[in-house]
């Protein structure tokens, strides 16, 4: 072991025992590949151990010489043991005369943490509004919505379908009025189909709807 990274292996033990059993923490000396890990803590969660060889990630970030630019740097997340939930970081360190001679490396399994989080995404996501449902519309017309709709106009006045979208908003009141004296609305999917016949929203019908009870 590089005996200036001796005073390192206490900081291995200490951030391993404050971030708890699902983070592994490593130190690495650079001057030795071939047996590059002096110190380890929690090597479950990559399988390795004090005196193995330093891994092919390290060898890259070695390569990219990102280490003359900045002090530390967080990893694209890693693959252990066929788990993907792996958050990863590496610190830097450097001697006198900066140049690199270790590395203290730390990999987080955040699956606890994740299946938590869909767990609280399930008990916390808001059940879906009526009115949303009703302003999407039925995937499908039911025909006898369509029927029913067309014969009540009809029963109003004939060629009324054809002239919905030209109608004032009063008239257009009323008509809902009529149709709601009728028993029109009493059928699911009848509002959807009357607004996309008169060219309004599905909010804006039921204000006419409203409209007219008062």
């Amino acid at each position: 072991m590089n005996k200036k990274l001796q005073n390192y292996v206490s900081l291995v033990d200490f951030l391993a025992d404050f971030m708890g059993d699902n983070t592994e923490v490593v130190l690495h000396d650079l001057t030795d590949w071939h047996h590059s890990v002096i110190a380890i803590r929690n090597g479950h969660i990559s399988g390795r151990k004090v005196g193995d060889p330093i891994t092919e990630t390290n060898l890259r970030i070695l390569r990219s010489e990102v280490h003359k630019k900045v002090p530390y740097m967080n990893n694209d997340p890693k693959k252990f043991k066929k788990k993907e939930s792996i958050k990863s970081a590496s610190w830097f360190i450097k001697d006198e005369n900066d140049v690199l001679i270790g590395m203290i490396c730390i990999n987080s399994d955040c699956q606890d943490l994740i299946a938590a989080r869909e767990l609280l995404d399930k008990m916390i996501r808001p059940p879906l509004v009526e009115t949303a449902e009703q302003e999407k519309g039925p995937d499908k017309i039911n025909i006898d919505v369509k029927e029913l709709v067309d014969n009540n106009l009809n029963h109003i006045s004939r060629d009324l379908l054809k002239k919905l979208k030209s109608l004032s908003k009063d008239e257009k009141i009323e008509l809902v009025g009529k149709l709601n004296e009728m028993g029109t609305f009493s059928v699911k999917g009848t509002v959807w189909y009357l607004a996309k016949c008169m060219g309004v929203s599905v909010p804006t019908l039921y204000r006419y709807l409203s409209a007219t009870k008062k």
